[in-house]
């Protein structure tokens, strides 16, 4: 189950978290600047990895944001290269047409 949660001390924050029952399996959260959505947390194994940023990326532009940047410590940065959701730089310039090109390419 991914549930979305308000951020109680930081009312800008976006969060979701996947739980099994209580325990929770991962968390992904950010904020917005500007145009841009900024992941600022990504705590999971890494099978929980893909689906948790898909599903904050989602979010985004069901609410007319199309833009996203990863603000987070290197390895988790080379993991999110790994899966394919930038090339050089932690930036998707367009969330639309990142949906566009697929799961595996």
């Amino acid at each position: 189950m991914i549930e979305i949660l308000q951020n109680k001390d930081n009312l800008d924050k976006i969060e979701f978290n996947a739980r099994d029952g209580e325990q929770v399996l991962g968390k992904i959260a950010g904020v917005l600047d500007k145009d841009t959505f900024v992941i600022d947390e990504l705590e999971s194994d890494r099978m929980f990895t893909d689906g948790l940023v898909r599903a904050i990326l989602n979010l985004m532009t069901l609410h007319g944001i199309d833009k996203a940047r990863f603000d987070l410590p290197e390895n988790r940065i080379s993991e999110l290269e790994k899966l394919r959701f930038f090339e050089k730089e932690p930036i998707i310039d367009s969330i639309a047409a990142f949906f566009d090109k697929g799961c595996c390419k």
